[in-house]
């Protein structure tokens, strides 16, 4: 940090708070990979168990029957 007159120069790094990786995106980025695969796990195999448990049945056709 360098001071001229009444003005404060800081660079990058200081600005920033020092820092410069990208851990907190990465860490955000995978979190929220993780929370829809999770959710899409859920989500078929609720519709899979769901369809197996009421299987669909057939029609009753238009046509009268003697």
């Amino acid at each position: 940090m360098e001071r001229d007159g009444d003005e404060v120069h800081l660079d990058t790094e200081e600005a920033s708070g020092g820092d410069k990786d990208r851990t907190l995106s990465t860490v955000l980025i995978i979190g929220t990979v993780l929370a829809i695969g999770l959710l899409s796990v859920v989500w078929i195999t609720g519709a899979v168990r769901f369809n197996n448990a009421n299987p669909a049945q057939p029609e009753a056709s238009a046509s009268a029957v003697p």
